[in-house]
């Protein structure tokens, strides 16, 4: 009669799948405090010098566009739309507009007068 040999498994595959198993739940863990700090944490500003405008040098790629303003309007700030396309915030005695400007073409359009509450 065949006896019946008993299996043993070896120690140093025993150890191997407990140290496995140990490593997958330790990382489990990292993993999630991971997610959960930058989930609770504010995302950081990128830290970008200032670049004045007139640093850009025209170059045949990157040509210079020109706006003209009506005389007596003063640029207060300049906003991207989409694509070629800026809002110019002007002002012209105390009286704010919106125009914007297709820097492609170097055409002004007419926008949104803002008219102060008194």
């Amino acid at each position: 009669m065949e006896e019946l040999q008993e299996y043993k498994t070896p120690k140093a595959l025993l150890v191997a799948v407990i140290g496995m198993g140990v490593l997958i739940v330790v990382g489990v863990v990292v993993l999630a405090g991971v997610l959960i700090h930058r989930m609770s944490s504010k995302p950081a500003p990128p830290n970008l010098p200032p670049v004045a405008l007139s640093d850009a040098a025209p170059t045949a790629s990157l040509p210079t566009a020109h706006a003209t303003l009506p005389a007596g309007e003063q640029l207060l700030s300049v906003t991207r739309v989409r694509d070629n396309v800026l809002a110019l915030h002007v002002t012209e005695h105390g009286q704010d507009r919106i125009l914007l400007w297709d820097v492609p073409t170097g055409q002004l359009r007419t926008g949104l007068d803002i008219n102060a509450a008194h």
